[in-house]
């Protein structure tokens, strides 16, 4: 039992640390497609938001929701809490939801078995349009306004974001699985 719960905290803390460094990161590099302060039509993030899912479940979301509510108050610039409380919960929320939605549909076993390139494809743009449309869905019930290319553009990031960063990661998870290692050599 505590090995379970070590072991879930600390893919809480991988995911945490992973979503704020690729934050970091694309703030460095892709600052100049920034729409908006934390939209951004290339974003990394949202690819450990949906990694995390895969990977971890609930202590993935959990791990997206620490490092939302950080972000959201001490880093972006937001008008109210109510803003700032709804965009870490759509932010963690829409990849979780995806998680399930792909875990059912696909039978997605460890180490992302199952998840062939148009299920990825599949899964990276259904969480790619979830988180955005969640966030303005809480923004539209609150301010009754949505900003369509604000919109536009983090549906945009979050599936680009989400296409490398997994592609990335499915790459090289399969390199380094060492049952698959004389298939990859061939």
């Amino acid at each position: 039992m505590k090995q379970q719960a070590a072991r879930q905290l600390g893919h809480v803390g991988i995911t945490t640390i992973a979503f704020l460094g690729l934050n970091w990161l694309n703030e460095l590099v892709f600052i100049q497609f920034e729409q908006s302060s934390g939209i951004n039509w290339v974003f990394l993030p949202a690819g450990i938001r949906l990694l995390a899912t895969l990977l971890f479940g609930f202590a993935g979301f959990v791990g997206l929701l620490l490092a939302g509510f950080y972000l959201n108050f001490h880093h972006f610039a937001f008008q109210d809490e109510a803003r700032a409380v709804y965009g870490a919960v759509a932010g963690a929320g829409g990849p979780y939801l995806a998680y399930l939605f792909a875990k059912h549909w696909f039978d997605l076993g460890p180490r992302l078995g199952n998840l062939t390139a148009g299920r990825l494809l599949f899964t990276g743009v259904l969480c790619g349009i979830m988180s955005p449309a969640f966030h303005h869905a809480f923004m539209w019930v609150q301010t009754g306004l949505v900003d369509w290319t604000a919109l536009a553009a983090m549906i945009t990031g979050d599936i680009v974001g989400i296409l490398i960063v997994l592609t990335l990661a499915k790459g090289l998870i399969t390199l380094t699985d060492p049952r698959d290692v004389d298939a990859h050599l061939r």
